[in-house]
C-alpha cells in the first residue's frame, strides 16, 4: 500500500509542475536562458516560475525581477536583463493576472510558491547531502531561515513510514484486536474512503491523502472509544499505549514529511472553510481587461523619479470616477489605491514602507457593507492626527462581498500610490505591499462569508454570472452620482460643504489663505518675477487648506455638519422642468449620464455616443480646432469649427433620445474635457433645417454638478446698493498691452440703457476698487482684456495697474478677496473668459475664470469661449441689457440676445420694444453698425456661439 499511495503523490507532483511549466513556461526556443539544472528539472522550473509570480505580489518591476533571477542563478547571468523581463518576466505575470496561478488554490500566489520549493526540496534531498540541499535552499531560493529545518523535513517518498490502518495491523497486535472488537460491539463505525471524502471533498483528487485521513480517522476514533471500556486493566492499556506510540510516531514522520499544503489539506475543515474555498474558485476567470496591460499595475516605488507615468484605468478612477481611495480586483491581487494631494500625503505614504513602519487599520460598519481604514504612519514633524484612507466594500454587491472574501484570505494588500500634482496631473510613485493583521483578517473573512451566504447561497458557480450582471438597473444612477464626485473641484466644496461649526470656519479661512498665495504667485508669473518664495507659500497653503477640508469632512461623516442633500433632492431644487447631463470621458469614449425629474422623482439615464468614442474621435476632433489660429486665412478655423460641432450631432440626438417625448425647458451640461473648449449649445442636429441645442430647449447653461448648480440656486441672496456695475477699461497704460475702443463705447451704451447704472472706467478701475464694489450690485458687466494663462489661477481681466500683474484681476484673487453673495449676474465680456489653457485632467469642468465668480457666490456667469471683435462685445452687451432692464431674468435675457445675434434680426430695424431701445442705443454711438456687423457674421456665421452662460437663473 505505501508504495502505492507514493505512486499516487509522484503522479501528483509531477502534473502539478507539468501543468505550472506548460502555462507559465516560456517559449521553449528560451529555454537556453536557464542552466541545465533548472531546465532539465521541471519542479525547478516550476518553482523558478512561481518565484516570478510571488515577486509580483509586492510590486517588483520585470527588470527588478530578472535581476534577481540572476542574481541567484536562476537564469543565465549573461542573458540581458531586458530579454528575462520580455521573455520570461512578462509572460508570466500576464498571464497569473488573468487566470491566477495553475492549481486549484488560483488565487494563493504563495502557497502555490512555497509548495513548488517544497516539492523541489524533497526531490532534491533524495540524491544530494543536506548540507548542499541547505546551501541551495538559502542562496539560490532565498528561503527564510525560520522556514530552512521544516523545508528540510520535506521527503520525495513521505509514505515509506506511513503505519498500518489500525483496524488490521498493530505494533504488539493489541491496538488492532482492541479496535476489531469494539467494531464488533458496535462501538466504532469503521471509516470508509467514501466516508472520508464526503466530510473532505477536497482530498476526491487526492487518494494518497484520503488513505492517510482514514487512518488517522480510525486513531482517534479507536481512542475514543476506549475511553468509554469500563474497568480495562492496567495491562491492557500499557500495550494499548504502546501501540498507539509507535504508530503515532510513523504517522508524525509521514505529516513532516509531507508540505505544508498537503498538512493542512488533512487538517478536518469547517463548513465555513470549505464555503470560503468554494467562492473563491468560483470568481476564477473573472479578469477586468484594463488591468492585464503590461502597465496596468506599478511597480516599486521610485522615490527619485515621481514623474512616471500612470496607468490609463487609473487615470479613469482617479479623473473620470472621482475617487480618490479605492479597490480593485487584479486576477489574484488585492488592489488598493492611494492619491496623495499634498506633500503631507506623499511623506505619510511612503513613510509606510519604511523598516519597522507602525501603519495601522482599523474597521467600522455602514449601512450595508465595511469601510477599512488604512492609516498611514505619520512621518517626522507631520500633523497629527495620521492621515487615514478609507476602503469601502458594500456587500449588498457580490463583487465587493467576493474581494473583500479573497482580501481576508490572502491576508495582504498591494498598495499603489499616485501623486496629484501640478494643475491636475498624475504621476506615479508605486506600489506598496502591505500585510493585514489576523483580526482585521477575521472581521472581514465573517462579514464576507455571511454576506455571500445571503447574496448567492450555496449556488457559488453563480457568482461570476452574478457579478457580471449585478447592478446593470443601476448604472444610469451610479454614472451621474461618480460624475457628481468626479466633477467636484476644489472651489466647489467651498459652496456644499455647509456646516455651523468651527471646523467649517477654519476651512472657509484655510480656503481663502491659499486663494492669496495664488494670487501672490499669479501676480509674479505675470510680472516675470522670481515665484520660488509665493510657489512655496502656495504648497504650505495647499497643506492647510487640506488638512482643514479633511477635519470637516470627518465632522460632515459624524453629523456634525450638514453634508448637503441628495442628488435627486439637488435635481428637484433645480425644478421638473431641467435635464442635467454629465458628458463622461471614459477610456475614449464619450457617454452621457442625465438626470430629469418628474412627478417628485428624479430618472437617471447613460447612453454611449458610439461614432464619437471611436478611436478616441472626439478629443481629436477638438484638439485640431483648438491648435488652429482663429486669424487662419481662408475661414479655415470657423469652418472647422462648424464641422467639429456638425460631429457633435450625434451627442444633442442622444440628449433629445434620453429625454424622449416630455417637454424640457432647460438644460444643464456638465462638460468632460475637452468638450469645455466647444460651444455644445451651438451644435447642430441632424435635421433639413439648422436646428440646435439652443433651438430645442428654451435655456441652455453649463454647470459642473447638479449639487453646486442646487447649492448655487438655494444660497441666500444679499441685499444690494446698485442694480448695475459697469467696469470698463480699455487697456492703456498696461505695459505690453495695445488699447481697445469697445470697453469704454460699452460702458457709455449701458449707462444710458440702465436707469441705475455705476460706471468705473479707466484709470478708476483697479483691481482693489473694483473687488469691493462688486459686492454692492445685483449685476456686473466688465468690459477690458481678458488674459489666459497655463497656470489658471493667474487667468483674469486686465484693469488698470503699473503691470500686468498689479493690473489683473485674477481668479486666485477673486477667491481670495470676493464677496458676490448678492450678484445675480456677472458678464466678462472679454475675450477667452470662458475657456482655460490648462492641460491637467485631473479637473473636468470649470477651470476658467468664471468659475471663481461662482465660487464667491454670483448665481450665473456669461463669458467668452473666444475672441470676439469689439462690435461684437457692443452689441450683445446693448441687446442682453435691454432685456435685462426690461425684466427678464438673465437666462431668459442671455437665450434671446443670442438668438437675436445668430437670426440676424440686427439686419432689420426693430419695431418697438426693448431691441428698438438696443438698436438706438448702438446708432448713438457706433453709426454703420449693421453692416459691419452684418461683414462679420459673413465671416464667421457662429460669432453669436462665443457667448455662453455658467450657473443658474
Amino acid at each position: 500500500m505505501p508504495d502505492n499511495l507514493s505512486r499516487m503523490r509522484s503522479t501528483w507532483a509531477e502534473s502539478l509542475t507539468a501543468r505550472v511549466c506548460r502555462e507559465l513556461g516560456p517559449d521553449p526556443s528560451c529555454y537556453d536562458m536557464f542552466p541545465q539544472w533548472v531546465a532539465d528539472e521541471p519542479s525547478a522550473l516550476a518553482a523558478l516560475l512561481a518565484r516570478i509570480a510571488v515577486e509580483d505580489i509586492k510590486g517588483s518591476s520585470p527588470l527588478a525581477i530578472s535581476d534577481h533571477l540572476r542574481s541567484t542563478a536562476l537564469v543565465d547571468s549573461r542573458v540581458s536583463r531586458r530579454v528575462i523581463a520580455g521573455e520570461l518576466v512578462m509572460p508570466v505575470l500576464r498571464t497569473v493576472r488573468k487566470k491566477g496561478v495553475p492549481w486549484q488554490r488560483w488565487w494563493d500566489v504563495s502557497g502555490l510558491h512555497v509548495l513548488l520549493i517544497e516539492l523541489w526540496a524533497g526531490h532534491r534531498l533524495s540524491t544530494q547531502p543536506v548540507e548542499m540541499v541547505r546551501e541551495e535552499l538559502t542562496s539560490v531560493w532565498r528561503t527564510p531561515v525560520n522556514m530552512l529545518e521544516t523545508v528540510l523535513r520535506n521527503a520525495v517518498d513521505p509514505y515509506v513510514s506511513l503505519p498500518p490502518d489500525i483496524l488490521h495491523e498493530s505494533a504488539t497486535g493489541r491496538a488492532s484486536m482492541c479496535f476489531q472488537a469494539l467494531v464488533s460491539g458496535g462501538w466504532i463505525k469503521i471509516t470508509r474512503g467514501d466516508d472520508v471524502l464526503r466530510a473532505r471533498p477536497e482530498l476526491t483528487d487526492r487518494p494518497d491523502l484520503a488513505e492517510v485521513a482514514k487512518r488517522l480517522q480510525s486513531r482517534t476514533d479507536l481512542e475514543n472509544a476506549v475511553d468509554r471500556i469500563r474497568n480495562p486493566s492496567a495491562e491492557f492499556l500499557v500495550g494499548l499505549r504502546e501501540d498507539l506510540d509507535i504508530w503515532d510516531a510513523q504517522m508524525y514522520q509521514v505529516l513532516s514529511y509531507l508540505t505544508a499544503y498537503e498538512f493542512d489539506l488533512l487538517k478536518f475543515g469547517s463548513e465555513d472553510d470549505r464555503y470560503v474555498d468554494e467562492c473563491l474558485a468560483a470568481g476564477r476567470g473573472m479578469y477586468k481587461a484594463p488591468l492585464l496591460a503590461d502597465d496596468a499595475l506599478l511597480w516599486e516605488p521610485n522615490m527619485s523619479d515621481l514623474s512616471s507615468s500612470v496607468p490609463d484605468w487609473m487615470v479613469e478612477e482617479v479623473v473620470t470616477g472621482g475617487t480618490r481611495f479605492f479597490h480593485v480586483q487584479g486576477g489574484p491581487h488585492p488592489i488598493w489605491l492611494a492619491t496623495a494631494e499634498t506633500d503631507t500625503h506623499l511623506a505619510a505614504m511612503q513613510a509606510s514602507i519604511e523598516p519597522g513602519a507602525q501603519y495601522g487599520f482599523t474597521i467600522e460598519g455602514y449601512e450595508d457593507g465595511l469601510r477599512i481604514w488604512l492609516v498611514f504612519p505619520t512621518p517626522p514633524g507631520g500633523p497629527s492626527p495620521p492621515l487615514r484612507a478609507p476602503y469601502t466594500y458594500s456587500l449588498a454587491w457580490v463583487e465587493h462581498a467576493w474581494e473583500l472574501l479573497h482580501l481576508a484570505v490572502v491576508g495582504y494588500v498591494r498598495l499603489g500610490v499616485v501623486r496629484l500634482a501640478g494643475d491636475g496631473e498624475l504621476k506615479a510613485v508605486g506600489s506598496f505591499w502591505l500585510a493585514l493583521p489576523e483580526e482585521l483578517q477575521s472581521a472581514c473573512k465573517n462579514a464576507a462569508i455571511t454576506a455571500l451566504r445571503q447574496l448567492v447561497g450555496d449556488d457559488t458557480q453563480s457568482i461570476n454570472q452574478k457579478m457580471a450582471n449585478e447592478g446593470l438597473d443601476h448604472t444610469g444612477t451610479v454614472a451621474f452620482w461618480i460624475c457628481e464626485n468626479a466633477k467636484a473641484e476644489d472651489i466647489q466644496e467651498e459652496l456644499t460643504l455647509v456646516s455651523d461649526n468651527i471646523e467649517y470656519r477654519k476651512f472657509m479661512y484655510a480656503a481663502r489663505h491659499l486663494a492669496r498665495a495664488r494670487a501672490w504667485e499669479a501676480s509674479c508669473l505675470l510680472d516675470g518675477k522670481d515665484t520660488r518664495e509665493a510657489s512655496v507659500a502656495v504648497a504650505a497653503a495647499i497643506e492647510d487648506r487640506q488638512r482643514a477640508r479633511e477635519i470637516l469632512r470627518a465632522d460632515v461623516n459624524r453629523g456634525v455638519g450638514r453634508p448637503g442633500d441628495s442628488c435627486e433632492d439637488d435635481m428637484l431644487l433645480l425644478g421638473e422642468q431641467t435635464t442635467f447631463a454629465h458628458l463622461i470621458n471614459h477610456y475614449g469614449g464619450l457617454q452621457i449620464a442625465a438626470c430629469t425629474t418628474s412627478a417628485g422623482r428624479a430618472n437617471f439615464d447613460l447612453a454611449s455616443c458610439e461614432e464619437l468614442s471611436r478611436g478616441n474621435y472626439f478629443r481629436k476632433v477638438v484638439d485640431e480646432w483648438v491648435r488652429l489660429p482663429q486669424d487662419a486665412p481662408g475661414h479655415v478655423w470657423y469652418e472647422f469649427l462648424k464641422q467639429a460641432l456638425a460631429a457633435f450631432s450625434e451627442m444633442a440626438e442622444v440628449i433629445l433620445e434620453i429625454i424622449g417625448q416630455h417637454e424640457f425647458g432647460r438644460l444643464i451640461i456638465s462638460p468632460t474635457a475637452p468638450l469645455e473648449l466647444l460651444p455644445l449649445h451651438a451644435v447642430p442636429l441632424r435635421a433639413p433645417q439648422a436646428v440646435t441645442l439652443s433651438d430645442v430647449f428654451d435655456h441652455v447653461a453649463y454647470a459642473p454638478t447638479a449639487r453646486l448648480a442646487a447649492a448655487i440656486k438655494g444660497s441666500q441672496r444679499h441685499s444690494v446698493a446698485v442694480e448695475v456695475l459697469v467696469v470698463a477699461h480699455s487697456g492703456d497704460g498696461v505695459p505690453g498691452l495695445s488699447s481697445i475702443v469697445g470697453p469704454l463705447c460699452e460702458a457709455e451704451l449701458i449707462a444710458g440703457l440702465c436707469d441705475d447704472a455705476e460706471v468705473i472706467s479707466q484709470e478708476e478701475a483697479t483691481p482693489d476698487r473694483i473687488l469691493k464694489a462688486m459686492s454692492r450690485a445685483r449685476i456686473v458687466h466688465v468690459a477690458a482684456h481678458g488674459l489666459t494663462h497655463i497656470n489658471r489661477w493667474a487667468a483674469g481681466l486686465v484693469l488698470h495697474g503699473s503691470s500686468l500683474g498689479a493690473a489683473t484681476l485674477t481668479a486666485s484673487r477673486i477667491l481670495a478677496e470676493g464677496t458676490l453673495s448678492g450678484v445675480d449676474l456677472v458678464i466678462l465680456n472679454a475675450c477667452r473668459t470662458g475657456t482655460h489653457e490648462g492641460s491637467g485632467r485631473s479637473v473636468q469642468t470649470l477651470r476658467s475664470l468664471e468659475s471663481a465668480f461662482l465660487a464667491r457666490g454670483a448665481k450665473a456667469v456669461i463669458s467668452t469661449l473666444w475672441e470676439i471683435t469689439d462690435l461684437q462685445g457692443v452689441v450683445f452687451s446693448a441687446v442682453l441689457h435691454a432685456y435685462l432692464g426690461a425684466g427678464m431674468n438673465p437666462h431668459s435675457a442671455f437665450t434671446d440676445t443670442t438668438r437675436y445675434l445668430r437670426a440676424g434680426h440686427w439686419q432689420d430695424p426693430s419695431q418697438g420694444g426693448p431691441l428698438l431701445s438696443a438698436e438706438l442705443a448702438i446708432d448713438s454711438v457706433l453709426s454703420g453698425w449693421r453692416s459691419h456687423l452684418h461683414q462679420q457674421a459673413t465671416e464667421n456665421p457662429l460669432f453669436w456661439a462665443a457667448f455662453k452662460i455658467t450657473g443658474v437663473a
